[in-house]
């Protein structure tokens, strides 16, 4: 009966750090803010600026879609558009 109040605890902690870390993955996942569709070159330009002076991650992808992680949708919506 010892051994189990002795493992209860440490299992639960494991549980509870793996899922945390399960919700971490959506939160890092790249998703477009902006399509080549929808900027020419100079807003492009600017926004890539502001994204970068803000701190903010991003890429272009191969059709030059300007991608960010899920996690600073807010701040990029609130601080670039």
């Amino acid at each position: 009966m010892g051994q189990r109040k002795i493992l209860i605890f440490p299992i639960l902690s494991l549980a509870g750090i793996l899922l945390a870390s399960g919700c971490a993955d959506e939160k890092s996942e790249w998703i477009p803010y902006a399509d080549r569709e929808s900027l020419n070159d100079i807003s492009r330009d600017y926004l890539i600026n502001c994204l970068d002076d803000r701190g903010i991650e991003f890429k272009l992808d191969n059709e030059k879609n300007i991608l960010i992680q899920q996690r600073d949708l807010d701040m990029a919506a609130a601080s670039c558009s």
